[in-house]
């Protein structure tokens, strides 16, 4: 039966039940559709359930790995590391680029340590380290993993020794950058601690010394192409200088130190002196026609208008003594002072003497004038002159420039390649170097590995994760229900209750357990199982009930009987019936004797109300089984096996049928479709999942009223579930 058939399975019991006229489940017990849906994925619950189950498969496999690793790690051979320590500084190489030597970084710290860690494993380091020690004499086991792969026959049989040498050199050697620094740490593996030490300082002696042999030889290399490219140049050079002076020398070209040709410079300072003269005839007219327009009877002007320095003191002695001779004058009352008749005479002559120099400031004036505008003219013709001869020059001097360029160019080249040629010859003779060796190693007197407690660690969780596996796939390739939400999931049943595994008892005790010992667990979950089915049909507790299972030896008998016995505990009238005539077990159990019982009452003999008889449980009445017939489904298919079901529904309140599997046998057919309920009992890992599914859809075919399943023998440890409908241990009180 597919999962969809297993989801519709409530549905269709309860239209067959319907139609066939008997009780109708309660709509309590009708799960909701979340819980027949299939589980999406294994929860936290399921997966601490599998490794409680397994947890022996679980303890076995990792004790196995533990030991395991333990045996093959005192049986390996101890390795030792030694380490040294060396500074590699950012790596600067050196290029021509203008007049010195720039620094040009690689492109970043990444690629330049990854380059250095490379370098220190590459095989033209490790072929010197061997040669230079002499290891290729020598065992070329270095280390652990050349051990173990010696020990396997994993060593490369097409390979010469030399390269099986390197290859084993390489394996046993690790760099490893320290973060946040310019240090590089390098370990080396061996089983010998002296030679590990020897070894790891071997390589950082070489790998220094690799590093300068390459620097020297870029500087050699440099220096010749610098020494090359120099006598280009200087050819350049020379050539270029002799056909400026060639040129030069064909059109008469003669510049000054700064560049310029001479007509050029002329036309400069020629051009400088117009605007010079032109400002001075320009003041000059300036002052002419002011003397012309001004009053030259006044001897102020005219000592501001004259050139003359005697005449201008003049004007300005005029001025001081005015300015004296008035002040005096507003001091004196009477204005007749000595002083002041002595200032005046003064001024009147001073007065005289520059009125009668008035003429010549005029004349003089006119005639600085004049000179100006001459001086003006004769600058412009030159002037007029040169221009022409500097246009014609410069069309002379076009290709003039051009050869002056090309010679300054070569000159500078020549100048840096010089520079540079001198720079190279100094570098190549300076020992200097990026790398430096800052601790050597020493010989390790620990041994490296293995090492035991980190090599157990690893075994544990290897075993761990291996017996996880064991058990996930053990319990994956079991189809046995384990738990209520599985029951459920598959047979789209309600689980009326879980009974508890109960150990160290017998089959005979666990039986009456509900009657020995009313606290036990499996007496409070048989009195849950009772309580469930008041609640599993809208009428209460089915009056007639059917106890069975998907195959023999599932606990069926002692289902029916601890709950017959649940049903008298609470003084209801119950009727025991072992229908099971193939295996009968009832009376065996309450020690009752099985001479006469359904059997003879089946067949004809006695009726119904004689062959039901008492036993130790009060309230409680057993029919037997009787001898075992030779057809039992034709006996329980007649009608005095339903007449005796009426009559006794008459005289008890319940009735309880013990009946066969329903694998194989159509007995437990019948007495489902007799009965007004029929639970199925599941063993907790036990019952297999493809047979409680062909049970159900045998059971529906007949129109059973199956309300639901009843798991057997729950282990409380490996069924999480069971502890939420854990029930509570009854004590004895205390004697006072």
């Amino acid at each position: 039966m597919s999962v969809d058939n297993n989801q519709r399975l409530p549905s269709r019991v309860a239209n067959n039940q319907m139609s066939s006229g008997q009780v109708v489940p309660h709509p309590s017990s009708v799960y909701p559709e979340e819980l027949l849906a299939p589980s999406s994925g294994l929860d936290l619950k399921e997966f601490i359930g599998i490794i409680t189950r397994r947890k022996w498969l679980v303890a076995a496999i990792t004790l196995l790995t533990l030991l395991t690793v333990l045996l093959i790690t005192l049986m390996m051979k101890p390795v030792y590391q030694a380490t040294s320590t060396i500074q590699i500084e950012r790596n600067a190489k050196q290029i021509i680029s203008g007049s010195s030597f720039d620094s040009i970084e690689s492109r970043s710290d990444k690629d330049f340590h990854e380059t250095q860690r490379k370098l220190i494993q590459s095989r033209a380091l490790a072929r010197r380290v061997i040669n230079q020690l002499g290891l290729d004499t020598k065992d070329t086991s270095f280390g652990l993993v050349s051990s173990v792969k010696k020990a396997l026959g994993m060593s490369v049989t097409d390979q010469n020794s030399a390269e099986r040498t390197e290859a084993l050199f390489i394996e046993n050697l690790m760099v490893q950058p320290i973060s946040n620094s310019q240090l590089v740490a390098i370990n080396y593996d061996s089983t010998d601690p002296k030679l590990a030490a020897d070894i790891t300082n071997a390589i950082a002696k070489t790998f220094v010394r690799m590093n300068l042999e390459k620097r020297f030889d870029t500087a050699s290399y440099s220096k010749e192409f610098l020494s090359e490219n120099i006598q280009q140049v200087r050819q350049t050079l020379e050539k270029s200088e002799r056909a400026l002076n060639d040129y030069a020398r064909q059109f008469g070209i003669v510049q000054d130190v700064d560049g310029e040709s001479t007509d050029t410079f002329s036309l400069k300072k020629l051009s400088e002196e117009l605007v010079k003269v032109e400002r001075q005839r320009i003041e000059a007219e300036s002052l002419y026609e002011q003397a012309k327009n001004a009053d030259l009877s006044d001897p102020m002007t005219v000592a501001t208008l004259s050139k003359d320095p005697e005449m201008q003191e003049k004007g300005s002695d005029l001025a001081k003594l005015i300015a004296d001779r008035d002040a005096r004058i507003k001091r004196s009352a009477s204005g007749t002072n000595r002083t002041i008749r002595r200032l005046s005479g003064q001024i009147t002559r001073l007065r005289a003497e520059i009125n009668a120099g008035a003429s010549a400031v005029l004349v003089t004036l006119k005639a600085d004038a004049e000179a100006a505008k001459i001086r003006q003219e004769l600058i412009r013709e030159q002037l007029s002159g040169l221009k022409n001869s500097a246009i014609t020059t410069q069309g002379n001097s076009i290709k003039y420039n051009t050869l002056k360029r090309e010679v300054e160019s070569n000159r500078v080249l020549y100048k840096e390649l010089l520079q540079q040629f001198k720079q190279v010859s100094v570098a190549g003779t300076v020992g200097t170097n990026n790398i430096s060796i800052i601790d050597k190693a020493g010989i390790p007197y620990e041994k490296h590995k293995p090492k035991l407690r980190n090599n157990l660690a690893f075994g544990l969780l290897l075993g761990l994760m291996l017996g996880m596996g064991a058990a996930f796939l053990r319990e994956f390739m079991d189809d046995s229900l384990k738990g209520s939400d599985e029951v459920e999931r598959v047979t789209g049943l309600p689980v009326l209750g879980l009974l508890p595994n109960i150990k160290g008892q017998s089959d005979d005790q666990i039986a009456l357990l509900a009657h020995a010992d009313p606290r036990s667990p499996l007496a409070e979950a048989i009195r849950s199982l009772r309580t469930s089915l008041k609640f599993s049909t809208q009428f209460g507790a089915p009056r007639v009930t059917f106890v069975t299972s998907s195959n023999p030896a599932e606990g069926k008998s002692s289902i029916a009987l601890n709950l017959a016995t649940a049903y008298a505990q609470i003084g209801s009238k119950v009727l025991l019936i072992d229908a099971d005539l193939r295996n009968p077990s009832i009376h065996h159990l309450l020690k009752l004797e099985n001479l006469e019982g359904l059997t003879n009452y089946l067949a004809g003999a006695g009726n119904a109300a004689e062959i039901s008889r008492p036993c130790l449980i009060k309230q409680l009445r057993v029919i037997s089984s009787g001898p075992i017939p030779p057809d039992p489904v034709e006996l329980l298919s007649g009608k005095r096996m339903r007449e005796l079901l009426d009559v006794s529904k008459n005289e008890f309140d319940y009735i309880i049928i013990d009946g066969p599997p329903v694998i194989g046998l159509a007995d437990a057919l019948v007495l489902s479709n007799l009965s007004d309920a029929t639970i199925l009992s599941v063993q907790a890992g036990k019952t297999r999942k493809a047979s409680l599914l062909a049970a159900l859809k045998r059971l529906e075919r007949t129109s059973g009223n199956i309300i639901g399943t009843l798991l057997t023998r729950v282990d409380r440890a490996s069924n999480p579930e069971y502890n939420e409908d854990s029930y509570y241990t009854y004590t004895s009180p205390k004697k006072s």
